[in-house]
This record gives C-alpha cells, structure tokens and sequence, in this order.
C-alpha cells in the first residue's frame, strides 16, 4: 500500500497550499485523507490568531513555502549556518520522500488534535497536549494512507514538539543542556522543526505578520541552530562525579562505585536524567539493582 497519489502529488509542489484547498474543496481532504481535520473547520481561536484552526493548518502549508522563497516585505531566509544549509536537509528523502515533501504534509497537520482538547481555563481558550495528542492520532492515520514508518516518525516528531522552540524564548537564552535535549528529543531534525514553527508564526497573524516579526524569527531561528550545533560538539559535564556519589551513597572507591558512576552517564547522555538531583536517585536505584546481582 502507497500514500495517495494526490496527497503525494499536492505536497510535492510549491504551490501546495492552494491544492490542498482544491482537494477540500472537492470533500477529499478531510473524508477521505485526513477526517480529524474537520475538527478544526470554523473553530475559533484566540486572539492572537487571525484563522480558525483548519484555515491556520491550510496557511501554515503556504506560509513554509513563502518563509523558503520570496520572504517577507523584501526579507528572505538565509542558511543558518555553513553546516546547516537549507538544501542539505530539504534534499534529504526519507522513504523516497523529499524531506520539504514531509515537512508541508507536517504543517497542514501540525494543529490537528487543537479541537479535541479545547478547554476554557480562566476565561481563556487553551489546547494542552494538542502537539503529544496530534501526534498519537497521527501514528494511525498515516499508517492507514500508506506512510512507511520513518515518514511517521518524522511527521509525528514534528507534531509532537512544534511547540518546544517557542519554550525557549521564555526563558532566553537556552541553556546547553537544554538544546542538546531538543536535539535528542527531535532526533537531530532541529532545523525542519524550526521551520515549522517559523511557518506556524507566519500562519498566526497572517496579514498581520510584518518585516519585524519574520527578522526576528530568521535571528531566532539561526541562534538555537548555531547554538545546537556548538553544544552538541561540547562535552556534556557530569551531573555527579565520584567524590559526590561516595558521600551520597556511602561507597568507597572502586569497580561497584564506578559502575554507579557509568549508568549515570549513559541515562544523562541520552536524556532520561537531566538534574543533580534525578542523577543521584538513579545511582541509588543502579547500586541497588548492582549489590542485588553481585
């Protein structure tokens, strides 16, 4: 089984946007392909927002393909960095698809799950979880279309943390540890994931989206690459040394305490722990599992 055609077709194209509205205008895009998007038809949003959910998801497809060619009012975007050009990631192919391919079908979906969890608290409309819903719901759909699954992967990845790099900019700057975490988290597809979240930017305001904003977005955006790129090459320092776990634990030097030391290590190099205080309660629960074995 292989994704629809004019699925495939549509996202092919830089005019994407327009076709995909064609598709929905023929009763095609949320019967047949994606029916979770009807949700979002005519459903208001906050204020900040100048679409309903189903028009911002159409808008954001645009909005990619406008941030990637013609810009802003004369502003356009430029590589990053020298190891993070445009062309190096949007060539890639995943599943024989283009990358740029993916990364429209990942905005028209990005909002998906907005709807259905849609709660008023404090007078104010929220979404909690709509990134981690829409992307469980995704992990079905797709797989029903025809997506192998690295093209899931990638898709529901991009749904899943669309918001994450709009956490940064509230707490400015992010720390190294921080971004090696969103590295991890997003599987190394830092750069597609900001574009995305460029491209939901652009789709917020709409009109009302000027010079200004995308300058400072492009700035945004080539500060948590480069900075990526630069924390990722540095040594994560230890969260606990020995010294430390042999007060904490009461171990004395030697092959039990530095077997403590090394499983802290890995669960801090792939993310499971990322405070002092999380690396110390895995050593007790690793020395524990060790003196259990021994």
């Amino acid at each position: 089984m292989t994704p629809p055609q004019e699925l495939l077709d549509a996202i092919a194209r830089e005019g994407a946007e327009e076709r995909l509205r064609e598709l929905d205008k023929q009763g095609k895009l949320t019967s047949a392909l994606f029916p979770e998007l009807e949700e979002g038809r005519g459903f208001e949003q906050p204020a900040l927002h100048h679409y309903t959910v189903l028009e911002h998801n159409l808008s954001a497809v645009g909005a990619l393909d406008r941030a990637l060619g013609e810009g802003v009012e004369g502003v356009q975007l430029t590589d990053p960095s020298a190891e993070n050009t445009r062309a190096d990631w949007l060539e890639r192919k995943i599943d024989k698809h283009p990358l740029l391919h993916l990364l429209r079908l990942s905005c028209l979906v990005h909002d998906i799950a907005k709807p259905r969890t849609a709660v008023v608290r404090e007078g104010r409309l929220r979404f909690p979880r709509h990134g981690p819903v829409g992307a469980e719901l995704l992990e079905e759909r797709l797989a029903s279309l025809g997506f192998e699954q690295n093209s899931i992967d990638f898709v529901t990845t991009m749904v899943r943390y669309h918001l994450r790099p709009g956490e940064f900019a509230r707490s400015w700057p992010p720390s190294d540890r921080a971004l090696r975490r969103f590295a991890r988290d997003v599987a190394g597809q830092t750069l597609p994931l900001l574009l995305l979240q460029l491209a939901d930017g652009m789709a917020t305001r709409g009109p009302n989206y000027r010079r200004e904003n995308f300058e400072r977005h492009i700035a945004f955006l080539r500060h948590i690459v480069t900075r990526t790129e630069e924390a990722l090459q540095e040594d994560e320092l230890p969260l606990v040394n020995g010294e430390e776990l042999m007060k904490e634990l009461g171990l004395p030097s030697g092959p039990l305490l530095g077997a403590v030391l090394t499983s802290v290590r890995e669960a801090q190099l792939a993310g499971e722990v990322d405070d002092r205080a999380a690396a110390i309660a895995l050593a007790r629960q690793s020395l524990e599992h060790l003196t259990a074995e021994a």
